[in-house]
């Protein structure tokens, strides 16, 4: 039996240029016949009309977010920009001890972590594929990447302890707390939290009434009263997945296609290393970390009309 297999990426007017290349990618690949649900910051809906097709499908937040969210997200947007990277940093430093200012709880990436599970949960597919709009996809790419009938896919990438520390080891362990699970923090780390990431709609279901069930309160209430920053769908997710039963046998898959670059700061080196990446027939995903990863001061703009007639061309 084929099992349906659906794409989904949260994105807005900051990642425009990333997805270009992401959905010129996808259609060259043998992911093009999958349907990509693409949810957008609604007052940034207008910039991706382009892409509304038979397999794209364009969603606003609105429609996604509970209407609290979706206001929130917006106010926080403002103000977000209003205090720049590092005072949001601060203010979120300062939310996390003093529950104060709630704003912070609602920045665009921890509000599309809300919009990702949202989505999972209503998709009536057997497997909803996170793609973050950093991703190419490449033309080794195949639907199998993420499928085995009758089997849960959750990729994964254990790591010692003692070399995981920062954000990674605090999402690990928030999620434990989350859950209600015993956490080591001698015990080896799960240290994959980027993208593709494979969702089961059903169990992210369960996951979610189970979280209502215990906190008393809506799922994303839940979610967002977690320490800013703190929390991630994907953590949560996978420690899920193991500390309760899902209701179907899960396999485990490592990151082994998955292809990382951390530093663009020279175009055409970057242009270089892709285009091998692209021929090499293990290299099935390319993520090119922007800025906000902390690891570097470049743009998507500064290489994107390098990398464009490489994906174009199918490569």
């Amino acid at each position: 039996m084929n099992e349906s297999l659906c794409l989904l990426t949260p994105t807005w007017l900051g990642d425009k240029v990333h997805f270009d290349l992401l959905r010129t990618s996808i259609e060259r690949s043998a992911l093009a016949y999958a349907p990509h649900d693409v949810v957008v910051h609604t007052e940034d809906l207008g910039l991706f009309s382009s892409y509304a097709g038979s397999r794209v499908r364009l969603i606003a937040t609105e429609d996604v977010l509970p209407g609290e969210v979706e206001a929130m997200r917006r106010r926080a947007r403002h103000l977000q920009a209003r205090f720049g990277r590092a005072g949001t940093r601060i203010l979120s430093s300062i939310s996390r001890y003093a529950g104060l200012p709630r704003w912070v709880r609602y920045t665009g990436w921890q509000v599309q972590q809300i919009a990702k599970l949202a989505m999972a949960a209503r998709s009536d597919t057997d497997t909803v594929v996170l793609l973050d709009s950093d991703v190419i996809v490449t033309r080794h790419a195949q639907a199998n990447d993420f499928l085995h009938p009758g089997r849960i896919v959750c990729f994964g990438r254990w790591m010692p302890a003692k070399e995981v520390g920062g954000k990674v080891a605090k999402w690990n362990r928030q999620a434990h707390v989350l859950l209600g699970s015993p956490f080591s923090p001698s015990a080896p780390v799960d240290a994959y939290f980027d993208t593709p990431f494979v969702f089961h709609p059903p169990t992210v279901r369960r996951m979610l009434a189970w979280l209502e069930r215990r906190h008393g309160r809506a799922w994303w209430e839940v979610l967002l009263a977690q320490p800013p920053r703190r929390w991630s769908e994907f953590g949560t997710y996978r420690v899920f997945l193991r500390s309760h039963d899902p209701g179907y046998p899960v396999e485990w898959r490592s990151d082994h296609g998955i292809r990382y670059l951390f530093d663009a700061r020279d175009p055409y080196a970057l242009r270089s290393r892709v285009g091998s990446l692209l021929e090499d027939s293990e290299s099935h995903y390319i993520i090119i970390h922007s800025q906000s990863s902390g690891r570097g001061l470049w743009r998507a703009e500064d290489y994107a009309a390098l990398l464009m007639p490489m994906l174009e061309a199918g490569q």
